[in-house]
């Protein structure tokens, strides 16, 4: 099914509204290199991404994949805040510490009024 998604860019702020599913390092690679390519071409240094609504098969491998990827494709100077539903079975605070110690700046948050505090600070 893959990941689906709505955009909408405010400044320098892209907003993300996510839905479907996530099934392989693949799709969440897909997606985010979309997203980059949106940011990159709008002059988007902000993004925040409500991914309530998707659902995720991966494992602890998958979520390693991922990071890394995004490690070595996002820049640092993009700021992303990624909302997940907390009940997800995604290995949320694994991945935000694998991004983070590779120097990006990406933060998971349970909801969006937190994730856009962080976003503007």
């Amino acid at each position: 099914m893959g990941i689906q998604y709505t955009l909408k860019i405010d400044g320098d702020i892209l907003f993300v509204t996510a839905s479907g599913s996530d099934e392989s390092p693949s799709d969440v690679e897909e997606y985010t290199s979309a997203l980059l390519k949106i940011c990159l071409e709008n002059g988007v240094r902000r993004a925040l991404c409500d991914e309530t609504a998707v659902t995720t098969s991966l494992n602890t491998l998958d979520t390693y994949e991922i990071g890394m990827f995004l490690s070595k494709t996002i820049p640092t100077w993009l700021k992303i805040a990624i909302v997940f539903d907390p009940d997800t079975s995604f290995d949320l605070r694994f991945f935000e510490s694998l991004v983070v110690n590779r120097g990006q700046q990406i933060k998971i948050f349970a909801d969006t009024g937190s994730a856009m505090t962080w976003l503007l600070d």
